[in-house]
């Protein structure tokens, strides 16, 4: 059986992604590992894109684009930072030696699947810990599902957590 060193949790930062947050935290203790914290923020250039109805990089420059992405990464990337901190002190009651590397917080744009699966495998991460909010199948079929996506195509151990819904 292979140990457990390191953890990718992946978080959407909502508030039922906690209860991921604590199995996550519980397994790091258990195993003494360490977890580095993966949130995907949308692609600026594909979400303007989309919202408009034409390719923008048929229209701009690439390089003016692509400042304009970096920068509201940028700008989410410290708010995110600061709601993870915030939220690993509020479970520090329960989790008292929180083993959360905060440096290696990664923050990245674009495909939510894709993005987690490259981490996970680039990072030689031992298993993926994250949250499924348990939709219908409907909701599977129309939507698709992040964590559904993950666990078919990740070739790392995932934990999905049944996350609440309001």
């Amino acid at each position: 059986m292979k140990k457990i060193k390191t953890i990718l949790y992946a978080t959407d930062l909502s508030e039922s992604a906690k209860s991921a947050l604590s199995w996550a935290m519980s397994l790091a203790e258990k195993y003494d590992a360490s977890i580095s914290i993966i949130h995907i923020i949308p692609d600026m250039i594909e979400e303007m894109s989309a919202s408009m109805g034409y390719d923008l990089l048929s229209h701009y420059k690439v390089d003016q684009l692509e400042d304009l992405n970096s920068e509201s990464q940028n700008d989410a990337k410290d708010a995110i930072k600061e709601r993870i901190k915030s939220v690993c002190e509020e479970m520090k009651e329960d989790f008292p030696s929180c083993r959360m590397d905060f440096n290696r917080i990664i923050i990245k744009a674009g495909h939510p699947v894709k993005r987690i699966i490259d981490t996970a495998t680039e990072g030689a991460f031992d298993l993926v810990v994250m949250g499924s909010h348990g939709h219908g199948l409907l909701d599977n079929l129309l939507l698709g599902s992040v964590a559904r996506g993950v666990v078919q195509k990740c070739t790392i151990p995932v934990l999905t957590i049944r996350l609440a819904t309001d």
